[in-house]
């Protein structure tokens, strides 16, 4: 029997310093119950399937229904906002009752390596893969008297975290602001995303200090490579995410009704781009973490090649060694040379330079073709181009007309 959907509610205290977390059954009726300021927690198996159910629990949130079907469910990355302005003509402001913003950011992690991994984090990663995909996704609903903001397949302690968070802030988060809960919210995901790059650089670091075989590397640094590739992907798209977020930022706080103040909007902003820097930082150790795992697969061919070169060079010195052996036994084995077992005599035909004028002009041949190969990869259409020119060359030569003064010595044309 399945269990009963459930969601967890983050909700500030009345005097909006403390927040407390609780659960809640979900339905699409309890959404009108929740608290109004408060984070909403869904796991990813109980949202809700894009059969009509998932478009009204959006709707709750003034989020568009396309944002609702499989395409945005499924893509790395995105950021879209929503309000409504009213007012006379000069002087237009936000009322704020269809504000809206949904944005979306992924995170992988990757199985640690062992007690000496970087991050004291949990261990996220269940079952028999040793990854596992956070595809969060965001969708806020503000106007003048609430704040709600809905939180989708994030990580389980991802609640706690963020009231960890929440209760270090020395002030209350200012609810005029329809980006006020999305700070803190930033500010977990940056904890995650480092925590992910993380997950990729540790096993890197292993692989350099072991060194396996190289034979049995390559799986190994398949699978990091991948990881690294998918991690820096979706940190472009984290960084696409937020830049959009501040710009939305920037052109709502000009049209609220409540004047924020100056100092409010601009210490949002800088928060802002400090978040930002902070990504693109993690973003730059994401694609160093790809660099080194170039580098040790550059390093595992250089090996396998030193290692081709090592058993070349022991077949040419084993087939030196044969070989003068092994010429010797033939040449005596032709009929060139007779020993005669009863007289013990040793008889050497006098057609012996039969074998070195056949012998000598076949090597010669040989290692001039050789050669040839080595130096084109067609080496008959370089010769015969060769030999084209050559005879095109000695042909002008031979049909060249000389100087009057030439075929006719001793006189000199009139003018």
């Amino acid at each position: 029997m399945a269990s009963t959907p459930q969601m967890i509610v983050l909700e500030p205290s009345p005097g909006g310093r403390e927040w407390q977390l609780n659960k809640r059954v979900y339905s699409i009726d309890a959404l009108a119950t929740l608290p109004k300021q408060c984070y909403v927690f869904l796991d990813v198996a109980n949202y809700p399937p894009t059969d009509g159910r998932r478009q009204k629990l959006l709707a709750h949130f003034n989020v568009p229904e396309f944002v609702a079907n499989r395409t945005c469910f499924e893509l790395n990355g995105y950021f879209g906002s929503k309000a409504s302005y009213g007012g006379e003509a000069s002087t237009q402001y936000l009322t704020g009752y269809n504000a809206a913003t949904w944005f979306r950011c992924l995170v992988k992690m990757v199985k640690k390596v062992g007690e000496d991994a970087h991050d004291d984090g949990q261990e996220y990663v269940t079952g028999k893969k040793d990854y596992k995909w956070f595809e969060m996704s965001f969708f806020t609903r503000w106007d003048s008297n609430s704040s709600q903001l809905l939180c989708v397949d994030t990580p389980s302690d991802f609640p706690l975290e963020l009231q960890k968070l929440l209760a270090k802030q020395t002030e209350p988060l200012d609810f005029r602001d329809p980006f006020a809960m999305h700070a803190c919210l930033v500010d977990q995901m940056i904890v995650y995303a480092d925590v992910s790059v993380w997950r990729v650089r540790d096993p890197v670091r292993v692989l350099e200090k072991t060194r396996m075989r190289t034979g049995a590397i390559f799986g190994p640094i398949h699978e990091m490579s991948r990881h690294a590739i998918h991690t820096s992907e979706i940190l472009e798209a984290a960084i696409d995410t937020i830049k959009e977020m501040q710009h939305s930022r920037t052109a709502i706080h000009k049209r609220l009704i409540d004047d924020l103040g100056e100092t409010y909007r601009e210490q949002a902003k800088d928060y802002a781009q400090f978040q930002l820097s902070l990504l693109k930082c993690l973003k730059l150790r994401s694609d160093s973490n790809q660099e080194r795992l170039k580098n040790e697969i550059n390093l595992a061919f250089n090996n396998l090649a030193r290692q081709d070169n090592s058993v070349m060079k022991s077949i040419a010195l084993l087939t030196m060694i044969f070989l003068p052996a092994t010429f010797i036994s033939a040449l005596f084995s032709t009929t060139f040379f007779n020993f005669n077992d009863d007289s013990g005599s040793w008889q050497v035909s006098d057609k012996l330079w039969l074998y070195w004028v056949t012998t000598v002009p076949a090597t010669i041949i040989i290692v001039v073709l050789w050669r040839a190969w080595l130096a084109n990869s067609d080496p008959i259409t370089r010769f015969v181009k060769a030999q084209y020119n050559w005879a095109g060359r000695q042909w002008k030569n031979l049909t060249k007309r000389k100087p009057r003064e030439q075929r006719v010595p001793g006189k000199v044309e009139q003018p």
